[in-house]
């Protein structure tokens, strides 16, 4: 997949005057991305945390002089300094509590990581609650991924990442690096199954995530912010599923995504090629005439992401709703809605970028074969990779019995299609099939039908489709707070405790203090060897006489 992205890129970036600075860029994600997955303990894994976090900051802002892209870089870097601060706070506690005790190996090293949590709880080191315990410190650790994977609350940089060149959108923040967070949860899950209260926190973080973005990804007008915004409601369905203990499923559809959504930002990014630079949809449609083969690639990236029958997102997503069926009937409804709403904000992408009438002032055009053949071959495994998980392949579900937590369920391995077929007869596997027909319905009906639901919606559902609009007003709140709250806080901090305490006291007072002493210091240096030779002998007496009276 990494080498389509480059592909692709070579032609998109191939007249911009940063050429050598984008691959140098390029390199270096790509090393630190390697590095944090073939880390061995928290510690290494951290380094290159921190690495992956400094190169996306270069790569948003790698039209630096473009505010918007300033400004996301900026708002990229802070936020996901708000994360890793958490993160840090998390690894140390976890070191500091353990290590005394647990001598043998590193308790940061992944390998002895569930030993080491086991052994703290039951020994009473590391209870399961209190202030110091595998709780506090599975949430600090949890505040890693949230930023990282663009949960909520620290998802709003996220979509304004998208200032970036359109393959840096495909690579690293919709396939690599926001999947680490998911990753990262993955590799420390024995922290969390020891706490239910973490896992509770975990699938809901996610749960919210998944339809709090996809109620955004309703209303965006800019292709790639629609694309953004589904990126944050897919991670929360992994994040879900990994909160519920469907720890094989969360990183089934982390791999199936990764495809899918890889695929639909490159061909947004051949789109923006095609229509000049446009990438607003309300000035394209029509496409489907002249971007044949970009049309049909993204055709194929919706079906996946919206859960037709067979692609791969069908397999990897009914195997979270089937999870959350057993676990969370409430976050199970959440998954079921959040499936229908991504049906509907995907299609609505299609429709308005590929069916229709062209809207805009360009001349559209396909998109050269160097940026298409990377859309084929991408194609290829959003429809096919998801059988790897698939019950309909001979010995039932592959990918669960290759990667799981814990001993695998051996009951995974005799599904058939005799199972298979009893499965779907089952209201919980008919559900996301009749929520996609649904979805699909009402994105045709409103812009292909034209049926002026969509109009009604905002007219007379003004408030719900504002909060849609305006990203809940997420934004505007944390800026009403740093405004209000903090920088006032902050102000008064500055005066109290710098110009204050630092300014007046360590500053200005020792130089007051330097000045004084050297004010009374000057009478004894006038320069006069007699005085000196006094001064001298004078403390020699006092010397001679201190020891002799002692």
């Amino acid at each position: 997949m990494l080498d389509e992205v480059i592909k692709s890129s070579w032609l998109y970036m191939e007249e911009d005057d940063g050429y050598s600075k984008f691959y140098a860029y390029l390199s270096l994600f790509t090393f630190s991305m390697l590095g944090l997955v073939f880390s061995t303990n928290l510690f290494q894994s951290y380094i290159f945390w921190e690495l992956v976090g400094v190169c996306s900051y270069l790569l948003i802002g790698f039209w630096f002089y473009k505010k918007a892209a300033a400004h996301a870089c900026t708002k990229a870097f802070v936020v996901n300094r708000v994360g890793d601060a958490g993160l840090l706070v998390g690894l140390l506690m976890l070191y500091f509590s353990t290590t005394e005790f647990w001598t043998d190996k590193t308790t940061l090293a992944f390998g002895e990581l569930k030993n080491a949590i086991d052994f703290g709880v039951s020994s009473g080191i590391l209870p399961v609650v209190g202030v110091i315990s595998v709780t506090t410190v599975a949430l600090f650790v949890l505040m890693g991924p949230i930023a990282k994977s663009a949960q909520f609350p620290l998802h709003v940089w996220l979509p304004d990442a998208m200032e970036g060149p359109t393959p840096i959108s495909a690579l690293i923040h919709a396939a690599t690096m926001v999947a680490a967070g998911v990753y990262l949860i993955a590799r420390t899950y024995p922290l969390y199954v020891a706490s239910p209260v973490a896992m509770e926190t975990v699938a809901w973080v996610g749960g919210i995530t998944a339809i709090f973005a996809a109620i955004i990804a309703l209303s965006q007008n800019d292709i790639k912010r629609t694309l953004a915004y589904s990126t944050c409601s897919q991670l929360g369905y992994m994040v879900m599923a990994l909160g519920l203990g469907a720890y094989s499923a969360g990183l089934f559809h982390l791999t199936t995504h990764a495809f899918f959504k890889a695929m639909l930002f490159l061909c947004s990014g051949s789109v923006i090629i095609g229509c000049h630079h446009e990438q607003d949809m309300r000035h394209m449609g029509g496409l489907r005439k002249f971007m044949p083969i970009t049309s049909l690639t993204c055709l194929i990236g919706v079906l996946a992401i919206s859960g037709f029958p067979l692609l791969s997102g069908f397999w990897s997503k009914d195997m979270i709703l089937l999870s959350a069926w057993e676990t969370n009937k409430f976050l199970y409804s959440i998954g079921a809605f959040t499936a229908l709403l991504t049906t509907f904000y995907m299609f609505r992408l299609y429709f308005k970028t590929f069916e229709g009438e062209y809207r805009g002032h360009a001349k559209p055009h396909e998109t050269t074969w160097w940026i298409t053949l990377p859309l084929l071959c991408l194609a290829i495994p959003s429809i096919f990779i998801g059988f790897v998980g698939s019950p309909l392949i001979p010995g039932g579900d592959k990918f669960s019995a290759f990667i799981h937590y814990g001993s695998h369920h051996v009951a995974h391995h005799e599904w058939g299609w005799k199972v298979f077929l009893h499965e779907l007869t089952l209201i919980q596997s008919l559900i996301p099939l009749a929520l996609f027909v649904v979805g699909f319905l009402l994105s045709w009906m409103i812009y292909v039908q034209k049926v002026p639901l969509n109009n009604f919606i905002k007219e007379k559902l003004t408030p719900l489709y504002n909060i849609s609009f305006n990203k809940w007003y997420i934004d505007e709140i944390y800026f009403g707070v740093i405004d209000n709250v903090i920088m006032p806080f902050y102000k008064f901090l500055w005066d109290t405790i710098d110009k204050l305490i630092v300014d007046g006291v360590f500053v200005n007072g020792s130089a007051i203090l330097t000045s004084i002493v050297g004010e009374r210091m000057r009478y004894i240096e006038t320069g006069r060897a007699q005085l000196y030779v006094l001064v001298i002998f004078g403390a020699m007496l006092f010397l001679l006489l201190f020891y002799l009276l002692r």
